[in-house]
């Protein structure tokens, strides 16, 4: 943000304002004293280093803490760019690594993605949720599909024990454990962002992790689950560890480290067994995926949501126009799994089945960077406001005779119509995203979620 501030005019990035309208951490910002007096936020302390809380605070995954305080993985973080005889003159190397981390490379053509794990969520709430276009089990199309992954079982606030989200959820477990096959497993997924919300299991999670007992009882219950239901495997969908807005406690790093070990030491290789990654970086940093890629068959990197109407909150975004799939945004967001010396042949590239939309402030401005004054107006079957189905989309292409035009550099499509803008993959765009995961060497692709795409399902017509 900017580092200029003044009175009434506190720092955008919550640092000291200094008298000289200055914006930082250090004492010439924060401190009561002259020459340089502070006006505003003089409290506040650095995310790492030196002039973070009791000035030992180190960035997580290992990225640089910049000599300003903030982590990072750009060269105003790590240092790269200063005199080449100090190359920490930038980075504060004791909180963190200094320099450039290099992607793997294998090459858009290696195969390794394409050949590799090719995974698919199924969002089971939609059997109740959707006002047309329900898709059952038994509509699911799983040509193709290496594992599906049932979404999702929850835990229970009191004894930790897995439980269904619904009560129909238990004859649903059964259609959907049915569709396994000699080439096809199917998984269960526990959590999901909605299970943080706040309400009665905003601090789940946390609370099952914080001791051996409680993860003894979820651990023994996911077991159970899988031999009763037929579920080969099982998929940790934690969102997300220590943030506070979604429940979490700063103990909760190394209690996920301990859970993993205990649930991969009671299910051997008898089930599978993956987990989640958030794309941000806000959220990965309390995770160590390193540590726990030694106790996972894989991860699954949810590399979609990256934009929607939360950006308003955001100063550095504001509400503008972008794409929630942005393939450049991506790219740039995995570079911290590289610091964390993350093995890709252990990370499956999530894509989405759904565009996300925006109402724009002005037709006369409908490309990304534009104003939104809104989320786009719910589709008829999904009827949620901000986002559609593939397969509401593809409708809506048919219908408006619309020509979608690709987004080149962020590899996504965009349709408009009226006051609507809408982003979304389809066949071309999602290929040019498994020829980038091919290119990092990752060991597999994902979709969220094939009820979005897998036909007319049932219910009301359109």
């Amino acid at each position: 943000g900017p580092v200029q501030c003044g009175p009434g005019s506190p720092c955008v990035d919550k640092s000291c304002c200094n008298s000289d309208g200055k914006c930082g951490f250090e004492k010439g910002h924060c401190h009561p004293d002259p020459p340089s007096t502070c006006i505003s936020n003089c409290d506040a302390k650095a995310w790492c280093g030196k002039d973070s809380p009791n000035g030992k605070i180190t960035c997580g995954l290992n990225v640089c803490c910049s000599k300003y305080g903030w982590c990072g993985w750009r060269p105003e973080h790590c240092g790269e760019d200063t005199d080449p005889k100090d190359p920490g003159s930038l980075c504060q190397k004791e909180f963190g690594r200094c320099g450039k981390v290099s992607p793997p490379s294998c090459g858009k053509d290696s195969g390794t993605a394409t050949n590799g794990r090719k995974i698919a969520y199924y969002a089971s709430w939609n059997t109740r949720n959707r006002e047309c276009n329900r898709i059952w089990p038994h509509h699911i199309n799983t040509e193709g599909l290496t594992h599906i992954n049932f979404a999702f079982a929850g835990i229970n606030p009191k004894s930790f024990v897995i439980q269904p989200m619904h009560p129909a959820d238990p004859q649903l477990y059964l259609d959907f454990t049915a569709l396994k096959t000699n080439g096809l497993e199917t998984w269960i997924a526990v959590g999901g962002w909605d299970f943080s919300n706040p309400g009665s299991t905003h601090t789940t999670w946390s609370d099952m992790v914080s001791t051996k007992e409680n993860r003894k009882a979820f651990i023994e219950s996911a077991v159970d689950l899988m031999k009763t239901y037929g579920f080969q495997g099982i998929d940790l969908d934690w969102e997300y560890p220590v943030a506070e807005d979604r429940g979490g406690r700063p103990g909760d790093t190394k209690n996920q480290i301990a859970l993993f070990v205990e649930l991969r030491e009671a299910i051997g290789n008898r089930f599978g067994f993956s987990s989640i990654l958030a794309p941000d970086f806000w959220y990965l940093q309390h995770m160590d995926p390193f540590a726990l890629s030694f106790q996972v068959d894989w991860f699954n990197y949810m590399a979609y949501d990256l934009h929607g109407t939360w950006d308003a909150r955001i100063p550095a975004i504001g509400p503008r126009i972008a794409a929630h799939t942005n393939l450049h945004e991506i790219e740039e967001m995995l570079v911290s799994l590289w610091f964390n010396k993350l093995d890709p042949k252990k990370i499956n590239f999530g894509m989405a089945h759904y565009g996300r939309g925006f109402t724009v402030k002005d037709k006369g401005c409908m490309h990304e960077g534009c104003e939104w004054a809104d989320t786009n107006k719910p589709a008829d079957c999904t009827n949620f406001p901000g986002i559609m189905s593939n397969t509401e989309i593809i409708q809506l292409i048919r219908e408006k005779n619309l020509k979608p035009e690709l987004l080149k550099g962020a590899e996504v499509k965009q349709i408009t119509w009226d006051d609507q803008w809408m982003a979304y993959d389809d066949d071309e765009t999602r290929a040019m995203k498994i020829e980038k995961a091919n290119d990092l060497c990752m060991g597999g692709h994902f979709f969220w979620a094939i009820d979005y795409a897998s036909g007319s399902g049932t219910g009301d017509d359109p």
